[in-house]
């Protein structure tokens, strides 16, 4: 997980590859091929390596990606290019990660996820779509996940956001209430 300094260059860079993909007019093959892109990089551990590797020049670690993926459009391979000559090939998951949300938000689209501790009703699950919209200003992509350890409730996800109203994050909260009070209370029994 990059630092927060390696999570907003990712954004800048996410930003500026919206800009190039928007300009040649491929955002969705661009958004396709980045994908692909960290797909590869993730399940080929050999590659992956070569390209983390800072004693591989970066003209052949290009040469080799290049010839690797010569089937992506000019702008994916421009962008890969310039992320192997600044040697930041390493933010490529935040860099996809912050494309993808840029796009959304460009498009209209706002990427939520629901977890819920049984599966969530289908009338709850629209009539809380209708009111994100409202709030939101966005069309709602609503992905829904059971998760039993929540045992009830809900917690809700958006971009860096986190709304836990989960039953474990009550229960949670008041044991360690409790545990806070044991010191002033004297001697806690379990």
């Amino acid at each position: 997980m990059p630092t927060h300094a390696g999570q907003a260059l990712a954004h800048i860079y996410a930003e500026a590859l919206y800009d190039a993909a928007k300009a040649a007019d491929a955002v969705g093959r661009t958004e396709q091929e980045i994908l692909a892109l960290q797909e590869i990089l993730n399940k080929d551990v050999r590659l992956r390596r070569f390209v983390d590797t800072p004693a591989v020049p970066p003209q052949v670690k290009r040469k080799v990606l290049i010839g690797v993926l010569k089937d992506f459009a000019p702008t994916t391979l421009n962008f890969l290019s310039v992320l192997i000559k600044k040697r930041r090939v390493g933010l490529l998951d935040a860099i996809v990660d912050a494309f993808h949300e840029h796009c959304n938000r460009k498009g209209g689209f706002a990427e939520l996820t629901l977890e819920t501790a049984v599966p969530a009703d289908p009338a709850t699950v629209e009539k809380l779509k209708t009111t994100l919209k409202a709030k939101l200003g966005r069309t709602i992509l609503l992905k829904t996940r059971q998760r039993p350890e929540l045992l009830g409730g809900f917690v809700l996800k958006h971009e860096d956001k986190q709304w836990d109203a989960s039953l474990l994050s009550r229960l949670t909260r008041a044991v360690d209430q409790m545990e806070a009070l044991k010191g002033s209370l004297g001697a806690w029994k379990d």
